[in-house]
């Protein structure tokens, strides 16, 4: 082969080769740049899922400088995702938002249902007078009496002197024929004062050898019936507490009827309730 025939074949052979090397290296770039996007797209998409419960990582911060540190940040990210940020107490533990909004309701005084041990207060004297049973309340009965004290009955509260915002005790008799029903009313300032107060009241029935329980239905919260001596004749008493209210409705004279004195407590316990709920107490017999 002459000179310059070699000198062509060697410029070949090195075009050859440098072509190989182009395609390769292009492969190369291609295949390294596949593979950075195939592991950094999920790494932020972690990242951002994190993101709302858990700062950025260092190893996430990093993720522009390799796929791995990429992927190193990212399962950081979730890690802390799954735990919980530090800081933020798991839903049910003390401090939660929920809880918080629970307990200021309950605190509060949100406006509860009627019949649902209401945490109402009723310490308004003329409010009082309003809910106990008046002589339209009661068709066939005849008023006897009526008057609101204070707790104390230190007050009797009249137009002159009002009584609210202070414990009050209320009272109304009236008759039937033989029959006399009487119900006393006592306004707490908490269901825990109105729980003593009906513990109270429940111990003046307490004497075995004077009285003794007669199954009846269950009133407002919580109500106890008995039977025996009152006011020198045999006769029906019911306790019963509704929120923050306790009463006693009793008959006494003719002949003994627990049913008739229960639909008495059941007249007054509707009225309560009425008044718990903001509306004017105008139950009557008949409708409650």
């Amino acid at each position: 082969m002459s000179t310059v025939g070699r000198k062509v074949a060697a410029v070949a052979a090195t075009g050859v080769l440098l072509g190989v090397l182009a395609a390769c290296g292009s492969g190369g770039s291609k295949t390294s740049h596949d593979t950075a996007k195939g592991s950094a797209s999920p790494a932020a998409g972690a990242t951002a899922g994190a993101a709302t419960t858990a700062p950025a990582s260092p190893g996430a911060s990093q993720a522009g400088a390799g796929g791995q540190a990429a992927a190193g940040g990212a399962t950081s990210a979730a890690s802390g995702a799954a735990a919980g940020t530090s800081g933020s107490p798991a839903p049910g533990t003390p401090g939660t938002p929920a809880q918080g909004v629970g307990a200021g309701a309950a605190g509060g005084g949100a406006a509860q249902p009627a019949g649902a041990d209401s945490d109402t207060l009723l310490l308004d004297d003329k409010l009082l007078l309003q809910l106990m049973p008046d002589q339209k309340a009661m068709t066939g009965w005849e008023e006897e009496k009526r008057r609101v004290d204070t707790a104390d009955h230190a007050t009797t509260c009249t137009g002159a002197g009002s009584c609210s915002g202070k414990p009050l005790s209320g009272s109304a008799r009236f008759s039937s024929g033989e029959v006399t029903a009487r119900f006393g009313i006592d306004t707490l300032p908490s269901k825990a004062a109105a729980k003593d107060k009906l513990a109270e009241a429940y111990a003046g029935y307490a004497d075995g050898s004077k009285y003794h329980a007669v199954e009846l239905a269950a009133l407002g919260s919580e109500s106890r019936a008995f039977q025996g001596d009152l006011a020198g004749r045999d006769g029906v008493a019911i306790v019963l507490r509704s929120g923050t209210v306790v009463a006693t409705v009793t008959t006494e004279g003719g002949p003994v009827d627990p049913a008739a004195t229960r639909r008495l407590a059941a007249l007054l316990v509707q009225r309560v309730e009425q008044a718990q709920a903001g509306r004017t107490p105008d139950a009557a017999l008949g409708t409650a």
